[in-house]
């Protein structure tokens, strides 16, 4: 595969990657605690414990998340073609974060100060105030540090309100 664009500056942060030298939390169980479900675990996404089987995270749910998960590069390649993959495969060791400072995209635009929000059926992120009410999304115990368009990629925190 060759490359197939060349961008003039860095990026700040990828989706799912720490965005300060703040701590890090991972939910209780220790390493190794928790494996992807049958359909695997997108990185940098919310996830949530199996019904059935509480050692496996699957990106839907419902209730409060389990945690974020980290884009820590165990994400594979399945297919030839794709150049890139997001997903961590079905019984890889997940550890999801629920403490810390991490780049993230939303779905909606972001205010700095807002909640972020966990969709439950992907695990993908939307913001809005406090205590809002957002169809088919739960509020977690993370903030928008900065404010930023829909899909670009924004600072969240458990440590900072912006």
């Amino acid at each position: 595969m060759f490359q197939k664009n060349v961008q003039i500056y860095p990026a700040r942060g990828r989706a799912g990657q720490p965005a300060s030298g703040n701590p890090i939390i991972a939910a209780a169980g220790g390493q190794d605690s928790f494996r992807a479900g049958k359909d695997g675990v997108v990185m940098a996404r919310f996830c949530w414990r199996d019904a059935t089987t509480p050692e496996l995270a699957n990106n839907t749910g419902t209730g409060r998340p389990l945690g974020f998960v980290q884009n820590n590069g165990t994400a594979t390649i399945e297919r030839v073609g794709d150049t890139a993959s997001m997903t961590i495969r079905a019984g890889t060791a997940v550890t999801p974060v629920v403490q810390g400072d991490f780049f993230a995209e939303s779905t909606t635009p972001v205010m700095a100060g807002q909640k972020v929000f966990a969709v439950l059926a992907d695990g993908t992120i939307k913001t809005d105030a406090e205590g809002a009410t957002v169809a088919d999304a739960v509020e977690t115990d993370w903030y928008a540090v900065e404010s930023a368009d829909a899909g670009q990629v924004f600072t969240m925190s458990t440590w900072s309100r912006a």
